[in-house]
């Protein structure tokens, strides 16, 4: 009697890009690929391993999505250095993502004028809206579009909300401090999109 098939779902959860597997162990089979001796992750959802057959699989969330050059998101400002800033993606096109992806903004994206630096364009913890331009790992995204750039910021100084001055500046109304920012159309509104984002949450 030929024994049967031991597929099992090990409750992994990955997203797009994330590295499931090396060649040596398995096969790729639905919704993965092999790129350079590892197996990626095309979609949202559950590793499942068949160990007989030595394929690995993604079961895919009921809500997931496929990333694609230019889609939109929202996603949180982790870190920012003189040329790039990296940022946690936690929703794209309405979806919301099963865990955040990360991404990286360039300086050469952030406006389609000079910019010196990031520091002049975002800082941690800055909830911003952006366009995706690269999908492959390292993800690379662009506030180059309409209504693209930070939608939601906190005061460097003392923590409390920043509110729109004039172009490319917020203010604090409770220590008065000018910080630059370039912005979203969508600064300071309602971010229905983003379900239970408030501006204090980490």
């Amino acid at each position: 009697m030929s024994k049967k098939s031991e597929t099992k779902t090990n409750h992994t959860r990955v997203v797009p890009g994330d590295k499931i597997a090396v060649i040596e162990e398995f096969l790729p089979d639905k919704n993965c690929f092999e790129e350079d001796g590892s197996i990626i992750a095309e979609v949202t959802g559950e590793v499942i391993k068949d160990s007989k057959s030595h394929k690995i699989a993604v079961k895919p969330s009921k809500e997931h999505f496929s990333l694609n050059k230019g889609d939109i998101g929202y996603g949180r400002v982790e870190f920012v250095k003189k040329q790039v800033a990296s940022v946690d993606i936690i929703k794209i096109n309405n979806v919301n993502v099963a865990k955040p992806i990360n991404s990286i903004l360039h300086v050469s994206e952030a406006s389609r004028r000079f910019v010196r630096n990031m520091y002049e364009v975002t800082r941690p913890g800055d909830w911003i809206k952006f366009r995706v331009t690269r999908t492959e790992k390292p993800i690379y995204i662009s506030f180059i579009g309409e209504d693209l750039g930070v939608v939601i910021a906190l005061c460097n100084h003392c923590g409390h909300e920043l509110v729109f001055f004039r172009r490319n500046s917020l203010k604090c109304l409770n220590c008065n401090a000018v910080q630059g920012r370039i912005t979203s159309k969508m600064y300071g509104k309602p971010l229905i999109l983003i379900e239970g984002l408030s501006p204090n949450e980490t």
